[in-house]
C-alpha cells in the first residue's frame, strides 16, 4: 500500500461457514499491518456509536458474514 489506510473489518453473524474454510483473521490482520494498514476488527452487533466513530475517523469498512474468532 503506498498510502497508510484504516480498515474496520466488520463481521455480520451468518451461517456457519463449512469446516475448513473460515477465514484466519488474526493471519488477515497481520498481513494487512504488514503492508502498512491501521486495522481494526468489530462485531456488526457491537452499538452504532462506535461504528460510526471509526467510520467518521476514516476507516474503510470491510464486511464479512460470520465470526471473527478473536
Amino acid at each position: 500500500m503506498s498510502t497508510p489506510r484504516k480498515l474496520l473489518l466488520l463481521f455480520a453473524q451468518g451461517s456457519p461457514v463449512p469446516a475448513g474454510t473460515a477465514l484466519d483473521v488474526p493471519r488477515l490482520c497481520e498481513a494487512l499491518r504488514a503492508h502498512g494498514a491501521e486495522v481494526e476488527t468489530l462485531d456488526l452487533d457491537t452499538a452504532a456509536d462506535a461504528l460510526l466513530d471509526r467510520l467518521d475517523g476514516g476507516a474503510m469498512p470491510v464486511v464479512f458474514r460470520g465470526d471473527s474468532h478473536l
